[in-house]
């Protein structure tokens, strides 16, 4: 099985998106963090839009007139969106000590990745198209996970000649 990291560049001035691939040949021990990586941002990416959709039923219908039979009643939660769960990061990190080994901008790439499709869904283009629901994912379904910053001080990823040492994987 070979494995592909993207790195995408932005240039603004000319609104040109500029994508690099590289093919890694990883060891064994290098698969192994890969797939982990991928099951529990799998597992954070499932409990995301669950904790949207529960804001999204709880607040939906007026106080006034809230059914009884289908909608917990209750403190109203606060809005859920990108940045709270975001800042969640860090509880998550000390509930479930898996994730600490994942280097936190692809969990933060992971959430904005979310974060568009929930906007697609709820929002119309100009043309008032809008996307389908975000859909939970299956096991093996999140195969990717970026890297934004690459030769940069803060950088998960380190470009020298032909070798690719990615942050906590190698």
């Amino acid at each position: 099985m070979s494995y592909i990291v993207s790195h995408a560049t932005k240039w603004y001035y000319d609104y040109m998106l500029l994508t690099y691939q590289f093919k890694l040949n990883p060891t064994l021990e290098q698969v192994i963090i890969l797939e982990t990586w991928g099951e529990l941002l799998r597992r954070h990416w499932n409990y995301a839009p669950g904790e949207r959709l529960d804001w999204l039923r709880r607040t939906r219908s007026q106080i006034d007139r809230c059914s009884l039979v289908s909608e917990p009643i209750g403190e109203i939660p606060n809005k859920v969106d990108y940045y709270t769960q975001a800042s969640d990061l860090k509880l998550t990190k000390e509930l479930f000590p898996g994730y600490k080994n994942i280097y936190a901008d692809c969990q933060q790439q992971n959430l904005m990745r979310l974060d568009k499709a929930w906007k697609r869904w709820l929002l119309p283009d100009k043309f008032g198209n809008r996307g389908g629901k975000p859909r939970f994912k299956k096991r093996g379904d999140i195969s990717s996970f970026t890297f934004l910053r690459v030769n940069s001080p803060k950088a998960g990823a380190h470009l020298t000649g032909s070798t690719l040492k990615l942050s906590k994987i190698g």
